[in-house]
């Protein structure tokens, strides 16, 4: 079928159309050219198009399950989280769980964390789980703590307990996560078409995701429903699966299960191998090579030096790279040991690092020799701006260099939501501005985007992230009909008002998904 888009406006070309052949680009030229024998219009009416924009590291089943949980995103004071749980309570059963995620400390009148203590007061017969902005702590009442069986006493590698407050952090949460009520295979399919919808309202087409282990202990549910959802022709977004596996044994039984024989298509398909390897600063978390410098800890490793070697070894044996999320240089230092000792010279697996923030000049040139893909979220500079010095000291001027990477290996931009909103005029925003949304006072500014470079983060580079780059993140003949529509052109307002720019229509694989009201 032949499809025409028309008035459209493509920066830094003078043509107004877009003839598609099914579900790819067959020409892009004048509307009085192209209009010949063409079975359906889709009238962008004088939109900016864009490739679809590519969010190439975030979590789709936990945005779907953010979506229909408690949002405490927008709480300036411990006491709206409290408030917005006792409400919740009210609507409650008793003994069912209030799930809520979003909260952040800093954001609070007063810097404080959620406790168990004031949780209890709210509720003793409802369990209650309420998850940081960043998904690496929690904070539990009494009756949570019981079902996930922990005391005083329980331990987790890789993970740490305040039994007294509450908190639980790291690889503990999933202690949590397991005494939810289980999940099925329909209830996972519901949650990744609401996940899919939040990505087109956003312009987004395209996700690399992390899964496997986000809602569920068994990475078979989660890989099933997405299987099933692209055969049935249910998907709006392509999704290259990030794989991550908590122990090495999961891992292992993927492979003997022979499931890298079914790697996918265009819609649905396998990528990396996924390992989170540290923490978050807004945590304290990441795991540093000297202590905080605002607080008496270094952070931790989810993993010893020889499992991160494991993951990277097998990554590589099996064609299929790795990739690992890395946040502090103390992380960091062990990520590059185990890439050194495995990593393919020229790294055709495309092995790369997840967030890469908190860096050294020495790593910055490890990273380069090793041509490592990094994948940024230059929208957390919104935040960590704020607080980034005073978290690590001298650190910061050698942080987030994205300029760097970018010049010395390859980059490619997501949001690691739902830790942050699917926002991506946010984060080609703050690529650029290196400030708080909004503002023009800029952390690092030599270590600026441009326009296009940010742009491309969020197009071209994801595509080569998950060997995509013949396919898609470019409007180019033979290209898939995968576009966002902007009612404002990016490459011409102010930097600092980009992301007032608003998504009028996401095409996928030829097709309308989202057309603003």
């Amino acid at each position: 079928m032949k499809t025409l888009l028309k008035n459209c406006v493509i920066h830094g070309v003078d043509k107004d159309a877009i003839l598609l052949s099914d579900n790819k680009i067959e020409k892009i030229g004048f509307y009085d050219d192209l209009n010949h024998y063409v079975d359906k219009y889709i009238d962008v009416d004088h939109g900016i198009v864009l490739p679809g924009f590519n969010d190439s590291h975030m979590h789709l089943l936990g945005v779907g399950n953010f979506v229909s949980s408690l949002q405490l995103q927008d709480c300036c004071t411990l006491e709206e989280v409290y408030d917005l749980v006792r409400t919740s309570c009210e609507n409650k059963k008793p003994g069912e769980w209030i799930v809520g995620r979003g909260w952040n400390q800093d954001n609070f009148d007063k810097v404080q964390f959620p406790t168990k203590e004031d949780l209890d007061k709210i509720t003793l017969v409802n369990p209650i789980c309420l998850t940081r902005c960043c998904g690496h702590v929690a904070v539990c009442n009494t009756k949570a703590l019981e079902l996930a069986k922990i005391t005083k006493e329980t331990t987790v590698s890789g993970g740490d307990i305040e039994f007294e407050t509450g908190l639980v952090k790291e690889m503990a949460i999933e202690l949590i996560h397991h005494a939810f009520p289980p999940l099925t295979k329909e209830d996972l399919k519901t949650l990744i078409i609401k996940g899919m919808e939040e990505c087109n309202q956003n312009g987004i087409t395209s996700i690399q995701s992390d899964d496997f282990v986000s809602l569920t202990k068994d990475y078979h549910l989660p890989l099933e429903a997405f299987r099933e959802l692209c055969n049935e022709g249910k998907c709006s977004c392509r999704v290259n699966e990030q794989c991550q596996f908590i122990v090495l044994d999961d891992l292992k039984m993927f492979i003997a299960e022979n499931q890298l024989s079914n790697k996918g298509n265009e819609v649905f398909k396998l990528g990396p191998i996924k390992v989170v390897g540290d923490g978050s600063l807004g945590a304290r978390t990441a795991l540093m090579s000297s202590p905080y410098a605002d607080a008496n800890t270094s952070g931790m490793a989810n993993y010893t030096q020889e499992e991160f070697d494991m993951f990277v070894k097998l990554g590589e044996e099996l064609g299929m790279g790795t990739i690992i999320h890395t946040i502090g240089d103390g992380c960091l230092d062990m990520v590059l040991n185990s890439f050194e000792k495995y990593c393919t010279p020229g790294n055709p697996h495309r092995s790369g690092i997840v967030h890469v923030q908190i860096t050294r000049d020495d790593q910055l040139k490890r990273i380069e020799k090793l041509k490592l893909h990094c994948y940024i979220q230059s929208c957390f500079i919104d935040y960590d701006c704020r607080i980034v010095e005073q978290r690590v000291g001298s650190k910061a001027k050698t942080s987030y260099a994205f300029k760097t990477l970018l010049e010395t290996t390859t980059v490619s931009n997501g949001s690691d939501s739902p830790v942050e909103p699917l926002h991506c005029l946010k984060g080609i925003e703050c690529a650029i501005t290196r400030s708080t949304i909004g503002c023009d006072n800029p952390y690092r500014k030599e270590e600026a985007l441009t326009i296009e470079q940010a742009i491309d983060s969020y197009t071209k580079n994801g595509a080569y992230a998950s060997f995509e780059e013949k396919i898609k993140g470019k409007l180019e003949a033979g290209m898939l009909a995968d576009f966002v529509v902007l009612d404002q052109n990016p490459y011409t307002v102010k930097p600092s008002e980009i992301h007032n720019i608003q998504v009028k229509m996401t095409i996928f694989d030829g097709k309308v998904v989202y057309m603003k009201s």
